[in-house]
């Protein structure tokens, strides 16, 4: 009677701890806004030296690149009118790739991003900047035209934030596709999740949301082991140095054109898409009356983009700030942000702990969870079931032995 009430309340005890760990997956899987982000974050710090690691460190007050990945949205949720900072639209389609920013303020994706880009490299005191780079970086500020829809004066802490968050969106095709289907938003898609259900959503919130949150549930655990690393793409690491340093920040326009080609082959270009295409002036457009379903082979080629192109942005990030860091001389750097006082100082003040980071220490906590309870599970209770049966064998062969 005693072992059942003993083996009940073990059970109960297994059980409960079971559903604390389900509980704990479930936590894991609603909190995976700015994924994409954070796991560019994780491929930038592997690439970035020593050095300027530690003046990265002092710039951001201790904070890295995972934790600033979304401060660029949290700035644009208190300034109006400058979302148009995180979008490049093309007016043609994939047979070539033209961005212009046609925003009479300057307010587009690429401009954006050689604009802070230079404001970094002309900061005052940059005494170990080469020659020939002065000269690249001193004609380009010319030619951009930049108002924002504030009047701040964009301290280098604003620019190194500004800088690391758009070549981040840059890497989202959508971002920079083309304008007659709104950059995917008019594009009507059927998904199914994991579980099987069907799901309505738009071409460009199915890129930029619903497929990495599919991602990360189904490979939860892979998504949080050691991927995110520039070792992955080491090859293509290593021709982006070149490239950036034969053309400098122009190699931005490079890379934009390679992202938006590599969508239209996955995309636009497949078998499958083609006979949802319209011939529009010679050219080839979606049309967006029609719905279409991702069927499993596409769905998985758009999971092979993003993985990839996660690892892109991290390592190009790596490449420009490394670039930036062996350039300029640190001690003159601003590290209080202008966005961060004043009207803007909840900024300062939002939950920088990155989801990345905290979704894996959980992950990691749930395993040694489940350890433990294997531990305790033989050490109380098979540990106890042999002492309740070496009694009763003892007994048996004293019988045995009395009977001989």
């Amino acid at each position: 009677m005693t072992i059942n009430i003993r083996w009940s309340s073990n059970i109960w005890y297994l059980t409960t701890i079971f559903l604390l760990i389900i509980s704990i997956k479930n936590i894991l899987i609603k909190c995976f806004n700015h994924e994409g982000h954070e796991a560019i974050g994780m491929v930038t710090m592997s690439g970035l030296k020593n050095n300027q690691l530690y003046e990265l460190k002092k710039i951001l007050n201790g904070k890295d690149i995972v934790d600033i990945g979304r401060w660029c949205h949290l700035v644009h949720s208190k300034i109006k009118g400058a979302e148009s900072m995180h979008y490049n639209l093309q007016n043609n389609d994939c047979q070539k790739a033209i961005f212009k920013c046609e925003d009479e303020n300057g307010l587009c994706l690429i401009n954006s991003i050689k604009y802070f880009y230079n404001k970094l490299m002309e900061t005052p005191n940059s005494s170990n900047y080469s020659d020939n780079e002065n000269e690249k970086t001193k004609e380009i500020p010319n030619k951009i035209i930049f108002k924002y829809p504030k009047n701040i004066n964009f301290t280098d802490s604003d620019s190194l934030k500004y800088l690391v968050s758009l070549i981040a969106d840059m890497h989202q095709p959508l971002r920079i596709s083309y304008k007659y289907d709104n950059g995917g938003r008019n594009i009507k898609i059927y998904y199914r999740n994991n579980q099987g259900a069907k799901i309505k959503s738009t071409l460009f919130e199915y890129i930029e949301n619903d497929l990495i949150n599919k991602m990360i549930e189904k490979y939860q655990s892979s998504w949080y082991s050691g991927w995110t690393h520039i070792n992955r793409i080491y090859d293509q690491h290593k021709k982006d140095e070149i490239l950036f340093k034969e053309k400098g920040i122009n190699a931005i326009e490079i890379w934009a054109t390679e992202i938006v080609n590599d969508f239209c082959y996955d995309f636009y270009l497949n078998n499958y898409v083609s006979s949802f295409l319209t011939n529009v002036k010679n050219e080839l457009h979606f049309n967006t009356n029609k719905e279409i379903d991702i069927p499993k082979d596409l769905e998985f080629q758009f999971e092979r983009l993003i993985k990839l192109n996660i690892l892109k942005a991290g390592s190009r990030i790596s490449i420009i700030l490394n670039h930036i860091f062996a350039n300029k001389s640190f001690s003159n750097f601003r590290k209080i942000s202008e966005l961060d006082k004043g009207q803007y100082d909840k900024l300062e003040n939002y939950n920088s702990s990155s989801t990345y980071k905290r979704n894996a220490l959980l992950i990691n906590l749930a395993i040694l969870l489940s350890i433990v309870v294997i531990i305790l599970y033989y050490n109380f209770v098979i540990n106890k079931k042999r002492k309740t049966l070496l009694p009763n064998k003892m007994v048996e062969v004293e019988l045995k032995n009395k009977s001989n």
